[in-house]
């Protein structure tokens, strides 16, 4: 009975214990001004601002057509999704301890993110720093604005750091997309082989299942196959680039080079939109070095290069992704060697 009664305090001394350190935490007491990172109505927030000590910063803004980043490029649907997600769960692990407050406070002062989050009317909600990771990796260090104390701060049932969800780098955050078009959106596409303009075509849209199939010159393919030109058109939705390489040293000499491919879609306002493809010299990242006798290859054999967005952007695209696009003119006709009138 003694033994049984022993166990009986020990089992409720730990469950004591247990609801002390674990549920009801000994900082919980502590000002919620410095510890309410999170905002829970991630529908409410218009606009966030984020900087960091190098100079970079990005502003996001809710739009009704989506985000958009620095009031210029429509944002990554991935990234923003991640980011009001960390915004919503982050949570206070524990608080830095007295021993190394000074020590993670200089450091923050010299490495930090400042973070601002507003409403859908301008006004600010919050504003804190996002620091380094902790020394275990398995949090972040956090500082409320105007507040004297750091945290150490997570996802709860996520391991890892939360310092890269709060990107300054707008390449890295802006939509890589290249083409997102239905077929009604769409007026017509021309595709260019410069050293092959026998592959070249044109596909001009003249209905919802109705089309006119041109060669380079401009004259009609008689004879095609309607669904395989269906198809193709509808390879135009979701096309997206792979990243942007806007300051790549080498960039001036590729341009110099003929183009592999180019492509024109004008869409459902006679808007041009045009996409320069080059290839993409063999670099120790290529997958392929060697052809199949073991030569050399001279290019990468699963990347390009290419212009979008008219010329203004510089970016790699895919061969895996974007290669369904390099189709020509003879794989939509039904008789390659008919008469073009």
């Amino acid at each position: 009975m003694k033994r049984t009664l022993l166990y009986f305090i020990i089992l409720i001394a730990l469950g004591a214990a247990a609801y002390f350190f674990v549920i009801k935490k000994p900082w919980g007491t502590l000002n919620v001004n410095e510890t309410a990172f999170a905002i829970t109505d991630t529908a409410s927030i218009g606009k966030i601002f984020i900087a960091d000590m190098q100079g970079k910063k990005v502003l996001l803004e809710r739009q009704k057509a989506g985000w958009i980043v620095n009031q210029k490029y429509p944002v990554r649907g991935d990234y923003i999704d991640r980011l009001l997600a960390t915004i919503k769960n982050v949570a206070v692990s524990y608080p830095v301890s007295s021993s190394a407050q000074n020590t993670v406070v200089k450091e923050m002062a010299s490495h930090n993110k400042k973070v601002e989050i507003y409403d859908r009317s301008g006004k600010m909600i919050k504003a804190y720093y996002v620091g380094e990771p902790s020394l275990d990796e398995l949090g972040t260090y956090m500082l409320m604005d105007g507040a004297e104390k750091p945290y150490v701060t997570a996802i709860p049932g996520f391991q890892g750091t939360l310092e890269s969800r709060y990107s300054t780098d707008e390449s890295a955050i802006r939509s890589g997309k290249i083409y997102d078009y239905r077929i009604n959106e769409m007026k017509s596409v021309s595709v260019d082989y410069p050293s092959k303009p026998d592959s070249s075509f044109t596909i001009e849209i003249l209905g919802p299942d109705s089309f006119a199939l041109k060669n380079k010159k401009g004259e009609d393919v008689t004879q095609f196959n309607k669904q395989r030109v269906h198809d193709y058109l509808s390879f135009y939705h979701f096309v997206n680039a792979e990243a942007f390489v806007n300051d790549l040293p080498k960039k001036d000499t590729i341009l110099q080079t003929q183009p592999f491919v180019s492509f024109t879609v004008t869409d459902y306002n006679n808007q041009p939109h045009a996409t320069v493809c080059y290839f993409m010299p063999r670099n120790p990242a290529s997958l392929m070095q060697y052809d199949s006798e073991g030569n050399p290859l001279p290019f990468d054999s699963d990347h390009y290069f290419a212009t979008i967005n008219n010329g203004s952007d510089f970016v790699i695209v895919q061969k895996f992704h974007f290669g369904r696009l390099f189709k020509n003119l003879s794989w939509f006709q039904t008789n390659p060697k008919a008469t073009h009138r």
